[in-house]
């Protein structure tokens, strides 16, 4: 062989044991490979020079990578570092030139994935095809052999990225390695350059084809051995001279093997502190690969727990922890930190996953935090989502141009139509007999099909086993739960349990800290949804129970929206929907205290009944929560309409959990949305231009809520005046007035908190309930009035008497209070005033010893009084009996019950009734028994058989009723009205009570204007 002054030339240029630039002032970005030399400044081949003025890093990459041939679809692996590469800059990073400063950058492939290139299959999806792709082309392979085997940036890149320390070990079987990546690559610079391999290895030193350490370790070897070592790669080179093969398989085979010899090379690692002890605590290493994601390690004596709670000590002591993969990462966010009052130059960086853990590090600079950032966020396009970032600190320039206007990338066919098509997985439940042993407590209020109660839950079995233990050992392993207890008997929209238990079902599947913890289901007689109790109860009553009181400030409410926003972003990635997002659904488990730093914290509670199941009457009741494409066709529920939910939400929680939609007519609701209309701004232009996105009428507008996340994130961490917390009560534009919008008569299913039963008719039932919008057990106290039966016919019946009450406005008539219709109106309820004293027929039984004569003729008056009224009304009453007279107190009595109540023709005095069905017969005037004929009179007639009950006390033993069958005697059902009626007709009447005055009568003639005076 020729001695060394016979080698001439190198194997790249320059390839040395430096990096070497003609320093001139402005920007310069080096290249490691340009696709075409010539095309360079004369001057200053590998390097690209640019003019004074203003630069974004992701222009500077663009402009590299096409003097590189660097097609597009690769120009996100790139990156630009520092000249001595100790950092990374953001794309977003700008780079301002003048004369007095200059600068150098590395332009380099900074985002490696294993197994991209090689033996084992790799590739992506194509681009024009459902096809795949290689990993990489030719121009990035190209691009990235010269990169790496430029020895001395490799060197030093791998002391800057920590991956195997400052230097590897060079075994035999490493030197060995490194000598076929010799001869590999002078095979290669003999087929470039058209020359014998012969004349390539006298003209070149195989030394410069060998790594600067292994360099100076043969050139400190004697002369023999490097004679030796030199024959010995030249037996090498001409074993492989006849090969025929093309360069790019050549470099590919040097990428293969340096990867092996060099080891893991695809991650990066930055050294961080926990916060506020980065002064003293010793610093963690952070990794960051492609393969696994973000790892922490620690090599300090002292191990602090609270940066990693979540984290076992033993695997803390035994190394690297994977804290996440780059698909589990829900948000990131810097911050500046304060101390002392002045603010810090480092940055602290928080790292949240969708399970809402925290990974929080305090980096030493601005510079080092962002390359960490800028790092994460480009390996989460790279394998998650291509149009999302994290933080707008970090995010390309055309990302967000692109974004902003709703542009996206080339997608495939068959995406598109999966998209479209989500499948879910399957979900098997076991049925265990027993597990769960409810019992009721205190009723929580009411769902659309569901009553909801407090309660206990305690396993039978592990009482059995603790049967020796004290009582109170017992009583406290009881976990208090909340029972939804399906109301399917009173919904005719309900047929069966089962879509009841999907829900469960759906809730059964997730674990997540802002979700509603699911214990279990109990199917039987009865089928009970049993959940954890969340104390505070729903989000919207917490929010107009404390508007008032300075507990809720606005970083309050961002930080409830951003709890909310984690839950629904851990169901979107696990591709599932909620399906019925609004603040109600919300469940406050804490309530937080701003004086002390305690945030509050919600859960997510179940849906509830599909949406894809419900007819469309009770989809517009849930307008402006639902979304429209849901409207349109229940089977349009996808992620996208739960993106719609939050920003209702979030316009509800900033609104004082006061919607305006939520109590207007069903055609009003409907109008809304086929107008297209928008819920009015919000004050605070942020929170406006984050709503907006969400209530777009075209569901693919919709943000993801990462993007939500993020854009909420900046939100709290920036300066803006909202986390002031001004006062916003006498603010235009801020809360809407509730007075403009909101009916008073209207009320919320859910709120009505059953009590106890009140009474049962044929047709329907009174309850007692408490109407509790504020969650606090301060509402006040209603009777509810529902039908049994839900006919057509009844309820047209049902609606004529709300109708007919609604209209009346007396102190002796019982006071109506409003309708419940939460049901898309197909379970109506009357709500009207409570009378705690129940029926005047009751209370005169039980009181009859301290009722005197006065009382007695008190209530006939006031009793008389509201029959007037009804008469001046031209409402005959129908059904006038001491059972539908209710007792306020002891000196006021008040008419109710109008289910049998019509009004009088204007051109007529009487109404005649042509299906009677069952009737009063016993208290019914003789014309109404025979022709069916109501009037005035008649009501008279039936006032007269009240004086009877009054003055015997409402006695079940000489009742109006009974009194009649003894004179009947016994008659069949069937003739009992004819029988009466001849009764009547021979002046049979009811007797004269004891002790009644004379002027008292039960055969009272007249009308009421008559009978008042006289009373």
């Amino acid at each position: 062989g020729s001695c060394l002054a016979e080698e001439e030339t190198p194997l790249i240029s320059n390839r040395s044991s430096n990096l070497s630039f003609s320093k001139t002032d402005g920007l310069q970005v080096y290249l490691y490979h340009q696709l075409n030399a010539a095309q360079s400044a004369s001057d200053s081949a590998g390097t690209l020079n640019f003019p004074l003025g203003e630069y974004t890093a992701e222009e500077l990459c663009i402009a590299a990578a096409k003097a590189c041939g660097i097609l597009p679809v690769c120009h996100s692996l790139f990156a630009l570092a520092r000249e001595d590469l100790s950092g990374w800059y953001a794309p977003s990073h700008v780079f301002t030139m003048d004369e007095f400063f200059s600068q150098v950058l590395l332009y380099r492939i900074r985002f490696f994935f294993p197994n991209w290139f090689g033996s084992q299959k790799s590739f992506r999806c194509g681009l024009a095809s459902d096809q795949v792709s290689p990993v990489l082309d030719y121009p990035t392979i190209d691009y990235l052999f010269a990169q790496v085997s430029n020895w001395a940036s490799w060197e030093r890149g791998m002391e800057f990225m920590g991956t195997l320390g400052a230097r590897y070990p060079l075994s035999m079987e490493n030197q060995e390695t490194c000598l076929g990546l010799a001869v590999l690559d002078m095979l290669r610079i003999s087929k470039e350059r058209k020359r014998s391999l012969e004349e390539t290895f006298r003209s070149i030193s195989y030394k410069l084809c060998l790594p600067e350490q292994m360099r100076l370790q043969l050139q400190a070897q004697n002369f023999v051995t490097r004679k030796r070592i030199r024959r010995q790669f030249g037996q090498s080179l001409h074993k492989v001279s006849s090969l025929q093969t093309e360069v790019r398989f050549l470099k590919l085979k040097y990428l293969m093997e340096l990867k092996g010899l060099l080891g893991a090379t695809t991650e990066e690692t930055f050294q961080a502190w926990v916060p506020a002890q980065a002064a003293t605590g010793s610093a963690w290493t952070i990794h960051v690969s492609s393969e696994k994601g973000i790892l922490t390690s620690h090599s300090g004596a002292k191990i602090h727990l609270s940066f990693l709670a979540h984290v076992p000590p033993l695997a803390i002591l035994q190394g690297t922890h994977l804290f996440c993969d780059f698909p589990e990462i829900a948000d990131i966010t810097i911050k500046k930190p304060v101390r002392d009052g002045q603010p810090a130059k480092s940055r602290l960086v928080s790292v949240t996953k969708t399970d809402s853990r925290v990974l929080e590090m305090e980096f030493g600079s601005l510079a080092d935090a962002l390359s960490f950032v800028s790092l994460v966020d480009g390996y989460f396009r790279l394998t998650v989502d291509a149009q999302h970032y994290f933080c707008r600190e970090v995010a390309p320039k055309r990302l967000l141009e692109d974004l902003e206007n709703q542009c996206h990338g080339p997608i495939t066919i068959s995406f598109s139509w999966s998209v479209g098509s989500p499948q879910r997985p399957s979900f098997c439940t076991l049925a265990v007999p027993n597990l769960l042993s409810p019992r009721q407590c205190e009723n929580l209020g009411q769902g659309t099909f569901t009553r909801i109660y407090r309660g206990f839950k305690r396993d039978p079995k592990a009482g059995r086993e603790e049967e020796e233990e004290e009582e109170d050992d017992s009583r406290s392993r009881q976990v208090e739960v909340a029972m939804k207890v399906l109301d399917v008997a009173h919904s005719r929209l309900l047929s069966s349990p089962q879509p009841f238990l999907e829900a469960a079902s759906m809730l059964g599947q997730l674990s997540h800290k802002h979700l509603v913890l699911l214990h279990g289901v109990c199917v039987g007689e009865e089928s009970v949804m049993v959940q954890e109790y969340v104390r505070c109860g729903a989000l919207d009553s917490y929010l107009r129970r404390n508007q008032a009181s300075g507990k809720v400030t606005a970083t309050w409410k961002l930080h409830v929206a951003r709890q909310l926003a984690y839950a629904l972003n851990f169901l979107e990635d696990k591709a599932m929907v909620h399906g019925n997002v609004s603040a109600k659904k919300v469940l406050l488990a804490r309530e937080g205290d701003a004086a002390s730093g305690c945030l509050p914290f919600i859960k997510l509670s179940d849906p509830g009944v599909s949406a894809a199941v419900l007819p469309k009457d009770l989809l517009i009741d849930r307008i402006p929560w639902v979304a429209p494409e849901c409207l349109e066709d229940p089977k349009n529920l996808a992620p996208e309409s739960d993106k719609w939910g939050f920003g209702a939400t979030l316009w509800e929680i900033f609104n004082g959990g006061i919607m305006p939609l939520r109590l207007m007519e069903p055609e009003r609701k409907l109008k809304f949305y086929q107008d297209r209309q928008q819920l009015p701004a919000l004050k605070w232009a942020e929170l406006a231009n984050l709503v907006a996105p969400c209530l777009d009428f075209d569901p693919r507008r919709r943000p993801a809520f990462r993007s939500i996340l993020r854009d909420l994130n900046e939100i709290i961490t920036s300066d803006y005046e909202l986390l002031s917390d001004l006062p916003t009560s006498n603010t235009p534009g801020g809360y809407l007035d509730v007075s403009l919008w909101q009916d008073p008569t209207l009320f919320e299913e859910r709120h009505l908190k059953y009590i106890s039963v009140l009474g049962k008719g044929n047709f329907g039932s009174v309850e007692l309930c408490r109407y509790d919008p504020l969650g606090d057990s301060t509402g006040e106290l209603v009777a509810v009035k529902r039908l049994q039966q839900s006919t057509s016919e009844h309820r047209a019946d049902f609606e004529r008497e709300i109708a007919i009450l609604r209209s009346l406005h007396h102190d002796f008539v019982v006071a109506y209070r409003g309708v419940c219709c939460n049901r898309g109106r197909n379970s109506l309820r009357l709500v009207m005033e409570y009378l705690p004293n129940g029926c005047l027929r009751n209370y005169l039984q039980k009181n009859r010893e301290r009722l005197d004569l006065r009382k007695l003729l008190l209530y006939a008056w006031q009793v008389c009084k509201g029959m007037d009224y009804l008469g001046s009304q031209r409402y005959i009453h129908r059904d006038l009996a001491t059972r539908n007279i209710l007792v306020e107190n002891e000196n006021h009595v008040k008419i109710g019950d109008f289910g049998l109540a019509k009004i009088l023709p204007q051109d007529k005095e009487y109404y005649v009734v042509r299906e009677p069905g069952q009737s009063p017969i016993f208290w019914y005037a003789p014309e109404s028994l025979s022709d069916n004929v109501f009037s005035q009179e008649s009501d008279v007639w039936s006032f007269g058989v009240v004086l009877y009950e009054l003055f015997t006390y409402g006695s079940k033993s000489c009742s109006p009723s009974e009194e009649f069958l003894r004179m009947l005697g016994h008659s069949k059902p069937p003739m009992i009205v004819c029988q009466l009626l001849e009764l009547l007709k021979q002046s049979q009447r009811l007797p004269s009570p004891p002790n009644c005055p004379a002027e008292v009568s039960p055969q009272a003639e007249g009308n009421g204007s008559v009978l008042v005076p006289e009373v």
